[in-house]
């Protein structure tokens, strides 16, 4: 497909295109992975181009950026960015796709607060109908690691359909015409309260063995790592000759890390209660 020009005018012409505004052109190219637009207002020799991967041709469902341009279709896209080195603009025809939808999403900003209503939940995430959405497509979406402080199996744990929800924006896709949200952002987080107790003896739960250690569950939301060398004075093989998954055992907090969500805990010289002992 045709290249640009290297032109001084080519360069200064760039260099008034900024990423997320609205450009619109004239396709001059269609290949297997993207198409080529002569974008408008340049005047220069040569051609000002801009390139639309085929994933940001529309958003519907294609197998060759044919089925969605042709040459000589006129094109309303959003600028992505602005490549100096090939002197081209990448741009997105999906941002520009739905008008109604676009100016709905322009309207959010990330931090914000935002209703809805689950409209379906999948084991990838769970699709939110928003309150003032167009057309009532599912513009919000939300990750299973954001549903939770708890740990869930799967997101069908934390919702069900038609269930109403508050998020906050963590994120807003004009080319996937999307909305991420956290529900748990706007959740306490049960690891705060842990914050000072180091040194603290407690019960909690094995929940999972790993070669290194035992994961414990002191608290919902929170589970900390026994370590093999926490177990007893001297560092066992492997946990599951101390611990089962399910045990109840006595730990003590040694370290709570609120930055990397880390709990360090330790069972050495506690007495536990049951037929099974660590000591």
């Amino acid at each position: 497909m045709t290249e640009p020009m290297s032109s001084e005018a080519l360069k200064d012409f760039l260099n008034t295109v900024r990423p997320g505004e609205v450009r619109t052109g004239r396709v001059i190219g269609v290949g297997d992975r993207e198409a080529l637009v002569e974008l408008d207002g340049f005047s220069g020799p040569g051609q000002a181009l801009g390139r639309i991967p085929r994933g940001d041709l529309t958003r519907k469902a294609i197998g060759h950026p044919s089925e969605a341009v042709s040459i000589g279709q006129r094109l309303t896209f959003e600028v992505i960015a602005v490549d100096g080195q090939q002197q081209c603009v990448w741009a997105s025809a999906s941002a520009c796709e739905d008008p109604a939808l676009r100016a709905f999403l322009l309207g959010l900003r990330r931090g914000a607060t935002h209703r809805g209503r689950v409209q379906s939940v999948h084991d990838f995430g769970v699709f939110v109908n928003l309150d003032g959405e167009p057309g009532n497509e599912g513009t919000g979406f939300v990750r299973g690691p954001e549903l939770s402080w708890l740990r869930i199996d799967r997101p069908a744990d934390a919702v069900t359909a038609g269930q109403r929800v508050i998020g906050e924006i963590i994120g807003v896709d004009t080319r996937r015409g999307q909305v991420q949200l956290s529900l748990k952002a706007l959740q306490e987080d049960p690891l705060v309260p842990f914050a000072d107790r180091a040194g603290t003896v407690t019960a909690g739960q094995v929940t999972k063995l790993v070669p290194f250690g035992a994961f414990v569950r002191i608290a919902d939301g929170v589970e900390g790592l026994v370590h093999n060398t926490e177990f007893l004075d001297e560092p066992v093989e492997h946990p599951g000759r101390i611990v089962s998954e399910g045990d109840e055992i006595t730990v003590r907090i040694v370290e709570v890390d609120l930055v990397r969500r880390r709990v360090t805990l330790s069972a050495r010289n506690l007495p536990q209660k049951g037929k099974r002992s660590l000591l």
